[in-house]
């Protein structure tokens, strides 16, 4: 297995972000509809709810990232998305927020110790593999809301 690089995982984020905007552009018709299984947590969520979630997670993981690294962090802020539309706008921005972060991540930081409050230990670059299986797995929540 080869070591991941800071610039693979940017790559990994860059390609699970778009998996997710191609399904986000797709929400609108599904928009405030729940899962007919129901669910609990994040399994129950609408579409909308999801997009807002993904809009300020990239916040909030783009804030934990600077602050491991030293860099400027994006100012959190709530989402509440009237469309698919806006969240499409809205998530664009907010990635891109992220992106600046994780720009500035070097190969030498992805091995450094992180004790975050939600996600326990791990590694900057563990955090990563987050960021990006988040968007993915998100994606297919959407996809799967679409039946």
């Amino acid at each position: 297995m080869t070591e991941k690089t800071a610039a693979s995982v940017r790559a990994e984020i860059q390609a699970a972000h778009q998996a997710y905007m191609a399904e986000l552009k797709q929400a609108g018709a599904v928009w405030d509809v729940k899962p007919p299984a129901g669910g609990e947590g994040e399994e129950a969520w609408s579409a909308r709810q999801v997009a807002e979630h993904i809009a300020g997670a990239n916040l909030f993981f783009g804030a934990g990232i600077a602050q491991a690294i030293g860099a400027a962090a994006p100012a959190m802020a709530r989402m509440e998305l009237a469309s698919a539309a806006d969240a499409v706008a809205r998530t664009t921005e907010t990635h891109a927020a992220l992106a600046t972060v994780v720009a500035d991540v070097k190969d030498s930081q992805l091995g450094m110790d992180i004790d975050h409050p939600r996600l326990g230990k791990q590694t900057l670059g563990g955090i990563l593999g987050i960021v990006a299986y988040h968007y993915q797995d998100h994606a297919n929540q959407l996809k799967a809301l679409r039946g």
